[in-house]
C-alpha cells in the first residue's frame, strides 16, 4: 500500500508540475505593479488611442458617406506644397474609401469576409462565416480573426517602400497612413487594386488583393471548409514598377497579421504566439514559437531579434486560429523575406496578454529602368486544422503535447460519434465507457488487490508491534507476508499510469480542437472551457470570478473514492499520510477548477464506472473452498493433514525480489572477502620482499 500511495503522489505530481507554468505561477506571481507615473503615462497614452479611434472611427464607411468629410483630412504638408505650385511635391490626394471583399453570407461561397481601406491598402479586418465560428461572449456576432487590436496604427499588410517614404517623410506622410487608389473597375467581391505613385513620378506602386470561393454546389460544404484552406487564403501581389529610365534600390517592410481574438482569458493556458517556419538546406520546416511575454520583455530590453532564415510561413496564433503570412515561391533559390522580427502591437497588464504581430523586410532589389518586380504573398486566416495548415507546412502549430498521438486517437473517436448525431458531451462519456472497459481486466486486478491489502491490514498491525521501529525487519516480514498472499501492490499502480497519457492527451485535445469550442452539454455552452455556471459578484483568489460546478464534483467524487476504498489506518503515521492524500486532492482541485468542461466530464464518469466497478466486487460472493474428503484426511501426530504435494508452491513477486536481494549481497559479501584475501596476500608478498 505504501508503494501505491508513492506511485499516487508521484503520478499527481507530474500532473502539478503540468499546471504550474500555465495556472498556478502566474497568480501567485504576478508582474510587479508600474508605478503611479508609469501607470499614468499609460492611461494617457490610452487615452490618446481612444481619442484617435473615435476620430477615425467614421472613415471606415463607404466613399459616399466619407468623401465630403475627407476635404479637410489633408496634412498641412500637402497644403503647403500644393500652395507653392510644385507638382512634384504633391501629397497623392485620393479618398478614404472602405472596400469589401468575400461576404459573411455562410451560403455565398465564401468563408469570410474582409475589409480593406485605402489607407495604406491595408486589411482592417477578417471575419468567418462559418456559424461554428462566433465570437465566445456575443454568439450573435462573426468571429474576427484579424481586427481585435486596439492600436491604429498599425493595419495588416501594410506596406511601407523606403525611397518611397522618404519622400512622403518631408510631406509628413507615409505609405501606411496615405489614402491610395482604388484601380478602375478592379473592385469585385473576388478582389481588388490599389495603386499609388510616389511624389517624384518614378515609381508606381500597385497592391492586388484576391480572395476566392468554393462552388456552393460542388460537396458538402462543411466538409470542404475543414479541408480545403484556399478560401482561407487571402492572396497579395505587390508590384512595384520603375517609371524613369535610371535604375533604382529600393525595399520594402510588409506589416504581418495584427489583432487576433485572445478567448477565455481567465482560464486559457494559451495566449498569443509569434509563429515561424524557418526553412533548411534540405526543405524541411523548422517549427518555433515565442509567447507575447517574450516579445515584450526584448522589445523592452532592446534585444528584440531579426532572423534571417528563408521562411516558409510567419504569423500570430491564439488557441483555436491562426493568421500566417507566406511568402509564394521557391524560398531557398530567391528569397522574398530578407529579415524578419517579432514586434509589439499593444502591451497589458498582464505580459502573457499583450498584442503582438510580424514584420518581413525585402533583401535590396536593383530595379532597372521602366521594369516591373512583383512579389506574391498569401495571407492564411482561419481555424487550426492540420488538414487546413499541412499544404502551407504549418501543420505543427497545433501542438497536441508528448501523448499527440493519443490526442489523435481520441479526437478521430470523437468526431466519430459526434458525426453519428451524438452530441460532444454524450461522445465523452462514450470515449469514457470505452476506455475503461478496456482497462476492466487490469482495473479489476487493482480492486482485488486493494481488497487484499484491505484484508490484510490486521497482519500487517501485528508486524508493526512486533517490529517496533526495526525498519529492516518490518520490510522483509511485509515481503514475506505478501508473498504468501501473492499480493503485489506495484500491479495496483499501473491503471494510473496508464490514465496518465488519457488524461494528458484529453486536456490537449479539448485545448488544441476547434471543432469541440463552443460545444454545448446540458448548460455548459463550451467544453473546451470551464463550465461557469454564474458569474460571482467579486472574483476569489487563484478561482476567479467564474463559479465552475464540475471540478468541485470531480473533486468530491475523488475524496468519495479515497473514502470508500482506502483502508483504515494502523497507526498514526499512516493516518497522517491518508490526511496528507485528501490535502492533496483538494489542491488537485485547484489546479482542475480552470481546465476544460469536457476533461471534467471525462473524470466524472471515470470516478463513477470506479465507484461502480469497486462496488460490484464488493457485492460478488466469493466461491466456498472444497471440504477435503474424508479419504484424503489422514491423522499426523493428533492433527489432520491434506493429501501430500509434491509441485511447489508458486513464488510470487515478493519472494522472488527478496530471493534476488539476498542472492545480490551474497554476491557482495563474497567478492568483499575475496578482495580482502587479495589484499593481505598483497600486504605479506610486500613484507617478504622487504
Amino acid at each position: 500500500m505504501e508503494q501505491r500511495r508513492i506511485f499516487l503522489f508521484i503520478t499527481l505530481s507530474m500532473a502539478v508540475l503540468l499546471a504550474w507554468s500555465n495556472i498556478v505561477a502566474p497568480k501567485l506571481f504576478p508582474p510587479p505593479p508600474k508605478n503611479q507615473a508609469a501607470q499614468q503615462a499609460d492611461d494617457n497614452a490610452n487615452a490618446d488611442e481612444d481619442q484617435a479611434a473615435d476620430a477615425t472611427e467614421g472613415q471606415d464607411e463607404p466613399v459616399e458617406q466619407v468623401a465630403a468629410a475627407d476635404q479637410p483630412d489633408n496634412p498641412p504638408a500637402e497644403a503647403q506644397a500644393n500652395d507653392q505650385g510644385d507638382p512634384d511635391s504633391a501629397l497623392p490626394d485620393h479618398p478614404r474609401e472602405k472596400i469589401i471583399l468575400g461576404s459573411l453570407d455562410e451560403d455565398s461561397g465564401f468563408f469570410s469576409q474582409i475589409t480593406l481601406t485605402t489607407q495604406g491598402a491595408s486589411v482592417t479586418e477578417i471575419a468567418l462565416n462559418d456559424p461554428r465560428y462566433k465570437e465566445l461572449d456575443n454568439r450573435n456576432e462573426p468571429l474576427k480573426v484579424v481586427g481585435n487590436n486596439l492600436n491604429p496604427d498599425l493595419k495588416t499588410l501594410a506596406t511601407s517602400v523606403d525611397v518611397v517614404d522618404e519622400q512622403l517623410a518631408v510631406l509628413g506622410s507615409s505609405l501606411i497612413d496615405i489614402n491610395w487608389e482604388v484601380v478602375p473597375d478592379s473592385h469585385t467581391p473576388e478582389g481588388v487594386a490599389f495603386r499609388l505613385i510616389s511624389p517624384d513620378k518614378r515609381l508606381e506602386l500597385t497592391k492586388t488583393y484576391t480572395l476566392a470561393k468554393i462552388d456552393p454546389a460542388a460537396g458538402d460544404a462543411d466538409r470542404l471548409r475543414e479541408i480545403d484552406p484556399t478560401p482561407y487564403e487571402l492572396q497579395l501581389q505587390l508590384s512595384i514598377r520603375n517609371l524613369d529610365n535610371n535604375a533604382i534600390a529600393l525595399s520594402y517592410t510588409l506589416q504581418g497579421p495584427v489583432g487576433l481574438p485572445l478567448e477565455n482569458e481567465d482560464h486559457t493556458s494559451k495566449y498569443r504566439d509569434v509563429r515561424t517556419g524557418f526553412l533548411e538546406q534540405d526543405g524541411a520546416v523548422i517549427s518555433s514559437n515565442k509567447t507575447a511575454a517574450d516579445v515584450l520583455d526584448e522589445v523592452k530590453e532592446g534585444i528584440a531579434p531579426d532572423w534571417s532564415k528563408p521562411v516558409r510561413y510567419i504569423g500570430v496564433d491564439v488557441q483555436y486560429f491562426a493568421a500566417l503570412l507566406v511568402p509564394q515561391g521557391d524560398q531557398l533559390q530567391s528569397s522574398l523575406v530578407e529579415t524578419s522580427r517579432p514586434i509589439l502591437v499593444d502591451e497589458m497588464p498582464e505580459p502573457e496578454r499583450s498584442d503582438i504581430s510580424v514584420q518581413v523586410t525585402s533583401p535590396q532589389i536593383e530595379l532597372a529602368g521602366e521594369s516591373t518586380v512583383t512579389h506574391d504573398y498569401v495571407l492564411y486566416a482561419g481555424p487550426k486544422r492540420e488538414e487546413l495548415l499541412t499544404p502551407i507546412g504549418a501543420d505543427a502549430i497545433v501542438d497536441f503535447g508528448w501523448f499527440a498521438a493519443v490526442s489523435r486517437g481520441m479526437l478521430w473517436l470523437l468526431n466519430m460519434f459526434h458525426g453519428w448525431g451524438i452530441p460532444y458531451g454524450i461522445a465523452i462519456i462514450m470515449l469514457t465507457v470505452m476506455v475503461r472497459g478496456c482497462m476492466y481486466p487490469i482495473s479489476k486486478k487493482q480492486a482485488v488487490g486493494a481488497k487484499k491489502m484491505k484484508e490484510l491490514q490486521p497482519e500487517i498491525a501485528e508486524l508493526r508491534k512486533k517490529y517496533g521501529n526495526d525498519k529492516e525487519k518490518m520490510a522483509k516480514a511485509q515481503m514475506e507476508l505478501f508473498s504468501k498472499h501473492n499480493y503485489n501492490p506495484l500491479a495496483g499502480c499501473l491503471p494510473l499510469f496508464l490514465q496518465l497519457p488519457i488524461f494528458i492527451g484529453l486536456y490537449r485535445a479539448l485545448s488544441s480542437s476547434v471543432d469541440l469550442r463552443m460545444a454545448p452539454f446540458l448548460w455548459i455552452d463550451n467544453l473546451a472551457a470551464p463550465d461557469a455556471l454564474f458569474r460571482m459578484p467579486w472574483p476569489l483568489p487563484f478561482l476567479g470570478q467564474d463559479f465552475n460546478l464540475l471540478p468541485l464534483v470531480t473533486v468530491c467524487l475523488f475524496i468519495a473514492q479515497q473514502k470508500l476504498f482506502t483502508p483504515p489506518p494502523t497507526d498514526e503515521q499512516q493516518a497522517l499520510q491518508y490526511k496528507m492524500m485528501n490535502y492533496m486532492t483538494i489542491f488537485f482541485g485547484f489546479l482542475f477548477y480552470h481546465v476544460p468542461a469536457g476533461l471534467c466530464v471525462y473524470f466524472i464518469a471515470s470516478s463513477l464506472w470506479g465507484i461502480a466497478e469497486r462496488k460490484l466486487l464488493d457485492w460478488r460472493k466469493e466461491k466456498p473452498q472444497p471440504e477435503p474428503s474424508a479419504d484424503s484426511q489422514k491423522k499426523v501426530g493428533g492433527t489432520t493433514a491434506g493429501p501430500k504435494n509434491d509441485t511447489p508452491a508458486r513464488k510470487g513477486f515478493w519472494s522472488k525480489l527478496a530471493e534476488r536481494m539476498e542472492q545480490a549481497a551474497k554476491r557482495m559479501e563474497e567478492s568483499g572477502q575475496v578482495q580482502s584475501t587479495r589484499d593481505r596476500n598483497k600486504r605479506k608478498k610486500s613484507k617478504s620482499r622487504k
